[in-house]
């Protein structure tokens, strides 16, 4: 049914621009003025993954029951796979896809955690990123001009995030999520799932709690971002919409991360589009046609980065797309079982 509802969504918006634009001057759009700024703008989106690998493997390599710390390229391979997965599918199933493939390295030299608790890798890593992405936000609004919009977006997810590391890094070793969370059937699914992956978030903020951990994450995620940034200002240099500046690339980067918070379709399509053309038209005077291929041609930026790469990674770990997949949503499954039917974060 979600499928289903996906596709008429896409053929309505799809029908509705068909009907609106003039397909002429979209065809006309699409000319790149500078095919050296277009591929900087793709070593940049490949630079951010990299990064964002690094920030990843300080949050593995931190956890109290890793004895021995995680190669890099144990992590890489997973982690391009992983926005492959995301790429093409939507509600981030790239996100269990990297850990269940990361858990499989890991066994294969010897230990590793629970499934569950490589996840709450993978939230802490999203958690410290994002706060360093609000940062970074409010760096770029004190010297170049952002909408307040901008502000009260990105300082709310920020500080929700915040709240949530500070919580757990504050938690000790047996805390658990207070019982009054658990109000009743209709949440008993839910709350199985959020006491679950609430140990292994917790227990990923225990190595956090060093300064020197913690520096090497933020440091790597901050470094991602940046990347991020310089791919969309480079490939507004590449359509010539250099004006724009850097503090449009900023506006750029904030509208397109909230959106891609909430992943609806695949690849975020439609939204990605909407995220990047509404800002260009309204603030800098971008025409609708040109910012619609910008758009485009910006995703693609990105995805050439998660689908080429990743589809070479999951070629060498000799598995199918869709077994996968399917071995995805039956761990989606079991996150969500009773806890005396699946394994618990230790100490959980």
């Amino acid at each position: 049914m979600r499928t289903v509802i996906q596709i008429l969504v896409i053929l309505i918006v799809g029908t509705l621009a068909v009907w609106k634009l003039d397909l002429g001057k979209i065809r006309d759009a699409f000319q790149i003025h500078s095919w050296s700024f277009l591929i900087a703008a793709v070593l940049a989106n490949f630079a951010s993954v990299g990064f964002k690998g690094i920030a990843w493997k300080g949050v593995v390599d931190a956890l109290p029951s890793v004895t021995r710390r995680t190669r890099y390229r144990d992590l890489i391979g997973p982690l391009f796979v992983g926005f492959l997965f995301n790429a093409l599918l939507a509600a981030r199933v790239g996100e269990i896809v990297k850990v269940l493939l990361l858990k499989r390295r890991m066994e294969r030299r010897g230990h590793a955690p629970p499934t569950t608790t490589l996840l709450g890798t993978v939230v802490a890593e999203n958690l410290v990123s994002t706060i360093t992405w609000v940062l970074l936000v409010v760096g770029i609004g004190i010297f170049l001009p952002l909408p307040s919009y901008a502000w009260f977006a990105s300082i709310a997810l920020g500080v929700g995030c915040l709240v949530i590391v500070i919580v757990a890094l504050l938690s000790g070793p047996g805390r658990q999520l207070p019982p009054w969370l658990n109000t009743g059937p209709l949440w008993a699914r839910a709350t199985r799932a959020v006491h679950r992956l609430w140990g292994g978030v917790r227990e990923s903020h225990l190595g956090l709690r060093r300064p020197r951990q913690m520096s090497l994450v933020v440091g790597a995620s901050l470094a991602t971002w940046l990347c991020q940034w310089a791919g969309i200002y480079f490939t507004l240099q590449a359509f010539g919409l250099g004006y724009v500046g850097w503090g449009g690339a900023g506006l750029l980067l904030v509208t397109i991360t909230l959106a891609q918070a909430f992943p609806v379709l695949p690849g975020n399509l439609l939204v990605f589009q909407a995220a990047a053309v509404v800002p260009l038209t309204a603030s800098y005077g971008v025409s609708a046609t040109e910012a619609l291929a910008f758009s485009v041609v910006l995703q693609g930026t990105e995805a050439l980065v998660g689908v080429a790469v990743g589809f070479l990674f999951l070629l060498a770990e000799g598995v199918s797309f869709n077994q996968l997949r399917h071995q995805a949503e039956e761990e989606e499954e079991t996150v969500l079982a009773d806890p005396a039917t699946a394994d618990g974060p230790p100490g959980g």
